[in-house]
């Protein structure tokens, strides 16, 4: 059953209350969570899926989600600026200067994760002491529930390093409420034995009633991702024993492409004639569980109110559909244009040849869009780019329809509120067949409904090709994982590259290929590079025209946007927020620098 996450709770709470009419009439527990749940099938199941329900929301989905709150996640760094004007540039952009009580991104996931891990715990207690369900049944719950714990604290250690490991259900202590974090060392191992434990238990195939839940391969996956995350960041822990993290995450990507999960994933179009069209199709709700999708967050736009926000969908479509297009010619309506692609995202594509691009090439410069790779128009919307019937116009001028004069475009040029900050508009995942938003701009976005995808085949190779490199050098193992992604994106093969060539190659594959899937902060947080790449200026671009006989040629101006900063090694962690530490002085000292 399609969106089998949300929509399976409505059937489920049915069922839980005619099933079991005794189901509230449980005796109250010194515990958190009451014991009774597990004396039934039923309202086991129903306990499971409100776990899934609750964890929409950790790192994997972090920016992604594309929700208002969230979205500015993505400011912070070099691929995005938000074009919503009421929000404080400074608090967005000038990352070093977060507070510990800003309320924005990870800095109100602490209290988020340790909810669900608490859940999880009560869960995995229950279940081993239920003898409700079959053992298969049983292990595939326990699957599932190791599989989002491991999720939850890789998450934490990503963002604030050490944390208290909570593992178990807990009274009313004190003391064991009020825990002190736990080395780095132990968190890692605690969440990859989880990851390890989900490998065990999880399914390698579900049916399609149960899609969208974790399974073998999701398990592997993450794990092999979280492996080359560690490979980065625990050298300044453990030193270069942290090397051996790059032969893990490269052996266990291996197992989905030669080893045991080989030909179960593969990569969407890649024997497609238009390249850029497959790439953008692989992310669109009429290709979700196609054959390149490991993991993926479900949503559904079927009416139903889901926090007051009057449908279950995301905002994907309402804050990225360019705005400048509030009423198009088919009735339907645009939306905010607000998560806006930056001058620095769109330099990093290729051109066709798969050389690069260069504002000092004169032929570039006047043509910037001309000749460039299949992603590139995939994923970016440029002025003079085709749009559902019309032609963008993203920057301070457009040419009147007549083409004899210069017209200004003041309500859709570069910094109007709700429209491009940068002179670009999100293309990637955004479907041009559905509406952008509302008549009503401040009114509830209808929803998208396409899934968000989390995890895969194309980062699986990636993950082979960069962990393999680092550790041994170039082979052409590493060769065939990258060149089956650079192909499928209509790029040239490389080879012959040498070690240190091969590592900035594989890099800038990841910058394109996963741009805008929530990738790249954490790419920088592993590659130590928050200096060079978010403590930098931000660029957009101007498009101004002239009339050559009688005839409007643009010309292109690279502007700078806003000026960043980094402090290192302060903002390679998040601090643990002072509603937090105030509650709980035993997690100080925070993270250095906060």
């Amino acid at each position: 059953m399609k969106k089998y996450i949300q929509s399976l709770l409505v059937c489920v709470i049915v069922l839980t209350f005619s099933a079991c009419k005794d189901f509230l009439d449980i005796t109250p527990h010194d515990r958190i969570a009451d014991t009774g749940v597990w004396d039934n099938a039923a309202s086991i199941k129903f306990y499971i899926n409100d776990v899934y329900q609750s964890v929409n929301g950790p790192l994997y989905i972090w920016s992604s989600r594309a929700s208002r709150d969230n979205i500015t996640a993505p400011a912070i760094f070099d691929n995005f600026m938000t074009g919503d004007l009421w929000y404080n540039a400074g608090s967005i952009y000038t990352y070093s200067q977060w507070g510990k009580s800003t309320g924005l991104g990870a800095l109100i996931r602490w209290t988020d994760c340790y909810t669900n891990i608490r859940k999880i715990n009560n869960a995995i207690e229950g279940l081993n002491g239920s003898a409700a369900l079959a053992q298969e049944q049983k292990e595939r719950y326990l699957g599932d529930m190791y599989f989002w714990r491991a999720m939850l604290y890789y998450e934490l250690f990503c963002f604030y390093g050490k944390v208290p490991i909570i593992d178990h259900s807990q009274n009313r202590n004190e003391e064991e409420i009020f825990s002190p974090r736990d080395s780095e060392i132990d968190v890692v191992n605690f969440f990859i034995g989880d990851f390890e434990k989900a490998i065990t238990y999880l399914p390698k195939d579900i049916p399609d009633s149960e899609l969208g839940r974790s399974t073998k391969g999701a398990a592997i996956g993450m794990l092999a991702t979280a492996y080359l995350y560690l490979a980065g960041v625990m050298e300044d822990i453990i030193g270069t024993e942290a090397r051996e993290y790059y032969k893990k995450a490269y052996e266990t990507a291996d197992i989905l492409i030669t080893g045991n999960l080989k030909g179960k994933y593969d990569l969407f179009g890649k024997n497609a004639a238009d390249k850029g069209q497959a790439y953008h199709d692989l992310f669109m709700a009429a290709n979700e569980y196609n054959e390149e999708v490991i993991f993926d967050i479900q949503f559904t736009d079927d009416g139903l109110d889901v926090g007051g926000s009057g449908r279950r969908g995301h905002d994907l479509m309402g804050v990225s559909h360019p705005g400048s297009y509030a009423q198009t010619t088919d009735g339907s309506y645009g939306g905010w244009g607000r998560n806006t692609p930056t001058q620095n995202l769109v330099d990093e594509f290729r051109m066709a040849d798969g050389s690069a691009f260069d504002w000092s090439n004169p032929t570039h410069a006047a043509h910037p869009y001309d000749n460039r790779e299949p992603r590139f128009y995939a994923s970016i919307l440029y002025t003079g780019a085709p749009w559902r019937g019309d032609i963008i116009y993203a920057s301070t001028n457009k040419p009147n329809t007549a083409g004899t004069a210069l017209i200004d475009n003041a309500t859709m040029k570069r910094g109007t509120n709700s429209y491009t900050m940068t002179g670009y508009y999100l293309k990637k995942l955004i479907d041009p067949t559905k509406r952008g938003g509302t008549p009503n701009r401040y009114a509830p976005f209808e929803g998208s409904d396409q899934n968000l995808i989390v995890l895969r085949y194309a980062e699986i190779l990636l993950t082979y090709a960069e962990a393999k490199n680092e550790y041994s050098g170039p082979d052409q193992s590493v060769y065939d994982a990258l060149n089956a992604v650079r192909n499928r994106g209509g790029l040239p093969d490389v080879s012959g590259l040498s070690q240190d060539v091969l590592r900035e190659t594989i890099r800038t594959e990841r910058h394109i290929e996963l741009c805008f899937e929530n990738k790249r902060y954490f790419d920088i947080m592993r590659w130590r590079k928050g200096p060079e790449i978010i403590g930098k200026d931000v660029y957009g671009i101007d498009v101004t025209y002239r009339m050559v006989d009688d005839v409007p040629v643009p010309s292109y101006t690279k502007v700078l946007l806003t000026t960043k900063s980094f402090e290192s090694p302060k903002n390679y962690l998040m601090p643990i927020p002072d509603a937090v530490t105030g509650r709980n002085p035993n997690l100080l000292p925070n993270n250095p620098g906060w």
